[in-house]
């Protein structure tokens, strides 16, 4: 028998499944307690509102992400960095609720947000950035710029992946995954070149 679930994980588990489908403004504190089978206000007991519950949710993913990247081991910040991405961009492509959920939290949020759970996470990713030789001489600034766009890229294709299949076909969209996962590639190598 497996041991259950803690329900406040579980709401968040639903949770971050409406956030990433529906964004912050889709998704009601009564639809999370529907799809938990429970009334809304056992929702609020453990999260006392929306905006609670929804930085719950980032909260785990930017946790989520910092461990990945302090887990990926390699000799260099450069070797680091390409296992981190490569790693990533396979993660985004077969599971890309993650990546839905960053691209909705960006969309969600605006200047005047209190908490900005996914700043640790890129501030990690820069700081190691700016040990590589691609980007050793460049400004923090430029190689957050690099990095976003790399994320971006990867988090574009995988949460637009269904769409391509469906309007190409699943062999031409095999072949434009491959293309793309080779061009990745090629990107993340760059971080060892100056």
């Amino acid at each position: 028998m497996s041991p259950k679930l803690d329900p406040a994980e579980r709401y968040l588990d639903l949770a971050t499944t409406r956030f990433s489908e529906l964004g912050f403004h889709g998704v009601s504190l009564a639809l999370v307690a529907k799809d938990a089978g429970v009334t809304k206000q056992a929702v609020l007991h453990y999260f006392r509102s929306k905006e609670r519950l929804y930085a719950e949710v980032l909260n785990r993913l930017a946790l989520r992400l910092l461990a990945e990247i302090d887990a990926t081991l390699a000799p260099t910040p450069a070797q680091r960095l390409i296992a981190y991405f490569n790693a990533y961009a396979a993660s985004a492509i077969a599971n890309p609720e993650d990546a839905r959920l960053v691209v909705r939290a960006l969309l969600d949020s605006d200047a005047q947000a209190r908490s900005w759970p996914l700043k640790p996470y890129l501030d990690r990713l820069t700081e190691l950035a700016l040990q590589t030789p691609r980007w050793q001489s460049a400004s923090r600034e430029e190689a957050l710029a690099g990095l976003y766009q790399l994320i971006g890229a990867i988090q574009y294709f995988a949460i637009s992946a269904p769409t391509l299949s469906g309007m190409y076909g699943k062999t031409s969209f095999d072949k434009v995954q491959g293309a793309l996962t080779d061009d990745f590639r090629k990107v993340i190598q760059g971080f060892e070149i100056p």
